[in-house]
């Protein structure tokens, strides 16, 4: 039994590496510095404690990243996770996102002491624009909107309150009605 999962998992591991390998990136290291990614140059700026695999790196770049002009690689748990920052005094993304706030990042997202590397960016690539078909879209919502507008099914509805009926006085049972004068119905005893 136990040999059968063995090979299940094999298998199950072997399917996994060729998937990797399917989508796995092309590095061409030129010098220890500089490299090309899918054709893009890249230049190794910072190396901490080792953090740079480029096996690792291969199988984990995303076409994604092309748009950023520093990516970060760091490591925890035996896995490296990529992230993008952009140019200081860059437009594009959120202040957080910029290269000067690298140390903030690596204080508050990785592992304390952890190994890793910053890649730069030569070649920027702007991601690709919206197509026109997706606007249109938008543009058909839009006109959509202002049509049911005008529909009286979309106006408020004003609902008429339920005037409450003034409540009836119920005069108090007879047994519920405490006679100040009347015997208790217990007697106390004593331990004698």
């Amino acid at each position: 039994m136990n040999s059968e999962k063995k090979v299940r998992r094999e298998a199950q591991l072997a399917r996994k590496a060729e998937t990797i390998k399917a989508f796995a990136s092309e590095i061409r290291m030129q010098n220890e510095t500089e490299m090309t990614i899918d054709g893009h140059p890249y230049v190794l700026l910072l190396n901490y404690r080792q953090g740079f695999q480029i096996e690792k790196l291969q199988e984990r770049f995303s076409q994604i990243l092309t748009k950023y002009d520093y990516i970060v690689g760091d490591w925890g748990y035996d896995q490296l996770r990529l992230h993008g920052f952009y140019e200081v005094g860059s437009k594009k993304g959120s202040p957080s996102q910029n290269i000067d706030r690298l140390e903030d990042y690596l204080y508050e997202y990785c592992n304390f002491g952890c190994a890793y590397f910053v890649l730069q960016n030569l070649d920027v690539q702007k991601p690709e624009p919206i197509p026109a078909s997706a606007k249109k879209k938008s543009a058909n919502r839009k006109a959509r909107e202002r049509r049911y507008k005008d529909k009286a099914y979309l106006e408020e509805r004003v609902y008429p309150l339920k005037k409450k009926r003034p409540r009836k006085f119920k005069p108090a049972r007879a047994n519920n009605v405490k006679k100040l004068g009347k015997k208790r119905h217990f007697t106390i005893r004593q331990k004698g």
